[in-house]
């Protein structure tokens, strides 16, 4: 009987260990980061030079080290984030504060929405906010999903309300994180798309006030 247990207890700490340690080991080691996709890291951010995202990036992985996003990954990423970007009120910083955050955890970025083009301008004029929109393997995030395919990470920056803001949305120029985890319910839409270009566009300097903070 005896024996049994502690088959029990060794085969069930083993399967502990491969559904949630080993995934969460994959987002920082160097053998399995360094080489998804580098040339998403080569990026500078208008005034924000690539050394100084660098600079940000090694922050963000500092953060993640042994670290979960848990059922709150949304919250856990904005608490990084302000972090990286140590509260500037910069459009540009915010940007690549938020490509460093979610290229730490090793995810791809897609693009930024349906309407890329002129982004900018639209959202200036019309309201909006500028969704960039990430990829990444559901193992790799340490998060249990019952689905296979990507996780879909949007780190957004909020412009000007629009006819759709609700009373509790985002204010102008704040950043906020959305995580979508597949699922055979409510399936992650066609947005994933490859886009092309590898790194976030930002705000062109005449537009920079509007997502300012």
């Amino acid at each position: 009987m005896l024996r049994y247990m502690w088959l029990i207890v060794k085969y069930g700490a083993l399967i502990a260990v491969a559904v949630f340690a080993i995934p969460r080991l994959t987002t920082w080691l160097p053998f399995t980061l360094q080489f998804a996709h580098p040339e998403q890291d080569n990026c500078t951010f208008g005034p924000v030079s690539n050394a100084e995202y660098r600079a940000m990036l090694l922050k963000a992985r500092s953060l993640q080290r042994w670290k979960w996003l848990g059922p709150n990954a949304a919250d856990e990423l904005l608490k990084q984030f302000l972090e990286v970007s140590k509260g500037s009120s910069s459009p540009y910083v915010k940007i690549a504060a938020i490509h460093a955050v979610l290229r730490a955890l090793g995810a791809e970025f897609r693009n930024n929405g349906l309407f890329s083009q002129d982004i900018f301008n639209r959202v200036s004029t019309k309201g909006g906010a500028i969704p960039n929109n990430y990829a990444l393997p559901v193992p790799r995030i340490g998060v249990f999903s019952v689905w296979p395919g990507n996780a879909w990470f949007i780190g957004a920056l909020k412009g000007p309300r629009s006819s759709t803001d609700g009373p509790a949305s985002p204010r102008q120029g704040q950043v906020y994180f959305v995580v979508h985890l597949p699922n055979p319910i409510d399936p992650i839409p066609n947005t994933l798309w490859w886009g092309e270009i590898s790194c976030p566009p930002v705000p062109p300097q005449d537009l920079q006030t509007f997502l300012s903070d």
